[in-house]
């Protein structure tokens, strides 16, 4: 045995007796899985892990927890670092850069989100040790566990899509006051399957970077802010499997000359848009390297006057995309949540766009409706709309059968869907309808913030639409103090505004939330599905989303439950995959 792998050998065996480590540390510690909000108050587990086993496709991320504890006293100065991850040969490597340990912090919930939310501390902001944005260590390590107090950690892990297959060691090394005190074994095997950078599953979350720059800046400043925070955050949606709508909200400049004729200036617009639709925002050594959005959408300026003005504009966007190779992702939001009072006018609206050429699909939140049907490309169902719950008055006052989707998607239609108040209660936690829905909401059970993609596959949604990824920017509240916003505490709100008299360091950031992160689980998920039934057939791929969703309103909700089903799923993927006919392994 050479040297190298002998003291590799010799480290796993120190670092693999954790027990003694906790005797002798002012620290009670363990792991858990990502499906698990740990809250400050939780009574400590009577059986405790002190190793983590993690199993990930190339190009995927995954995470798991740390948790501290201490019973007797507050323990100041606790930092955690992490190795790199090696094979057992010590040849092939995965750089300790491609993870990021963040600090959880909470928000105290004031008003449960629903029936079966609660009152009090509730993790969901995630201040990065060094972000993946500018590369810059923060303020939230070391930090300090407060006696009879659970602090969580969350570690993700990047495996880059050129990882060799196979089983990798590293470890966590816990430090109080600048003293190493404990480690804990961590290993990683990396499947022999790769996910797409780009999403299988289209989606479309609103973002507005004018409420980014107010709460950055506290006023709206430049525009060289509103671009530059804009992409920031875009970024960090796409790192998370999720493309915008609205971004910057600056659509492009356009001139009429004496002729009639509309010359439309893209210059901005691209320089701000481009590279998430060309996939060159995310480069070969980034995470998700060609990443591109799967939807965006057109900005239409107020000053247009007429239809024709209108039809000139949206002409020039269809051209320019079609130019571009980007115009099978761009859709007009035509309406959102129409009325039936606002049915003659949207008909007016979507007959005007239909006079665009090459033509432009119209989006309308809203259940499939025959009167509708010659205006609307993309079909975006309410999830409470796909089926209603028994027992209950219909939501949607009539669902039509998930039959007239299916008849729109052979005509070249698409349907989408999407979450909202309804699967909480608007402005109150509701009665018992409201227990069972997908939710993106804090002070719910981690399942809830991941069930959405798995529904997708079973109902064969083919994107998702959210209203919005920052509402509470808009509040004239700071959210670290609140996101609370119809009747739910995270409603339109996914990321908090990561300033440096926030959290450190000397440039602005995004600051993800837990349950974005279980979204892009929820995505990733969707990937392995949509490999599956490439590899085995798509029969084989329902069976699995069977045992996760029975309805929209009924799924698993078990935490161990649900991750036992994805551990299968790529047990079977792995093997699928290394057999005859497999996907290369690049």
């Amino acid at each position: 045995m050479s040297i190298r792998p002998l003291l590799i050998l010799l480290a796993m065996q120190v670092v693999a007796c954790p027990a003694a480590a906790q005797q002798n540390a002012p620290l009670t510690w363990w792991t858990t899985h990502s499906m698990q909000k740990v809250r400050p108050n939780d009574p400590m587990p009577f059986s405790r892990r002190h190793t983590a086993h993690l199993y990930a496709a190339r190009n995927e991320f995954e995470a798991f927890q740390l948790v501290f504890r201490s019973d007797t006293q507050n323990v100041q100065g606790v930092d955690v670092d992490v190795s790199d991850f090696r094979d057992a040969g010590g040849k092939d490597v995965i750089s300790k850069e491609s993870v990021t340990v963040y600090l959880e912090e909470f928000i105290n919930v004031q008003t449960p989100s629903t029936v079966e939310g609660a009152v009090g501390l509730w993790p969901d902001p995630l201040v990065p040790r060094v972000d993946r944005y500018a590369g810059e260590r923060r303020n939230a390590f070391p930090f300090t566990v407060q006696q009879g107090l659970n602090q969580p950690v969350w570690i993700e892990v990047y495996v880059p899509s050129t990882a060799e297959p196979g089983s990798y060691s590293g470890s966590v090394t816990v430090s109080i006051n600048g003293e190493a005190a404990f480690s804990v074994p961590v290993t990683l095997t990396v499947w022999n399957f790769t996910l797409p950078s780009t999403a299988t599953l289209r989606s479309s979350f609103g973002f507005s970077g004018v409420a980014a720059v107010k709460q950055h800046r506290g006023r709206y400043t430049t525009d060289a802010d509103l671009y530059a925070l804009t992409g920031l955050y875009a970024k960090a949606a796409l790192l998370h499997r999720i493309s915008i709508h609205g971004g910057s909200m600056a659509p492009p400049r356009y001139t009429f000359d004496s002729s009639g004729r509309i010359h439309v200036d893209w210059s901005a617009y691209d320089a701000e848009v481009a590279p998430f639709l060309d996939g060159s925002i995310l480069g070969a050594r980034q995470p998700l390297p060609g990443a591109r959005f799967t939807s965006i959408d057109v900005r239409t300026p107020a000053s247009l006057q007429s239809d024709e003005e209108r039809i000139a504009y949206w002409t020039e966007w269809t051209q320019h995309f079609q130019q571009n190779g980007w115009l099978d992702r761009l859709f007009l939001y035509l309406w959102d949540e129409p009325a039936k009072s606002d049915f003659l006018q949207l008909l007016q609206r979507g007959h005007a766009a239909a006079g665009v050429s090459p033509p432009l699909r119209n989006l309308v939140t809203t259940i499939y409706t025959q009167q509708l049907a010659p205006v609307v490309q993309i079909w975006v169902p309410l999830v409470n709309c796909l089926e209603p719950k028994p027992g209950f008055d219909d939501l949607c006052l009539q669902t039509p059968p998930l039959s007239s989707y299916t008849a729109e998607i052979q005509k070249g239609k698409q349907v989408w869907f999407y979450q909202s108040c309804a699967s909480h209660g608007c402005s109150s936690t509701g009665g018992s309808y409201y227990v069972g829905w997908p939710s993106y909401m804090i002070d719910i059970f981690a399942p809830a913030n991941r069930a959405m993609q798995w529904i997708a596959w079973k109902y064969r949604m083919e994107g998702e639409l959210y209203y919005s990824m920052n509402q509470a920017y808009s509040s004239g509240t700071d959210p670290w103090e609140s996101v609370y916003l119809f009747g739910g505490n995270g409603d339109g709100t996914l990321f908090y505004p990561g300033r440096p008299d926030r959290i450190g360091g000397s440039t602005d950031i995004p600051i993800e939330s837990i349950r974005l992160k279980l979204i892009r689980e929820g995505m990733e998920d969707y990937e392995y599905l949509a490999l599956l039934s490439q590899l085995a057939g798509p029969d084989a791929a329902d069976q699995y989303a069977a045992r996760i969703v029975r309805k929209p309103y009924n799924w698993e909700s078990r935490p161990e439950a649900f991750l036992s089903v994805r551990m299968e799923m790529g047990r079977d993927l792995n093997r699928l995959a290394a057999g005859p006919g497999g996907p290369d392994a690049r």
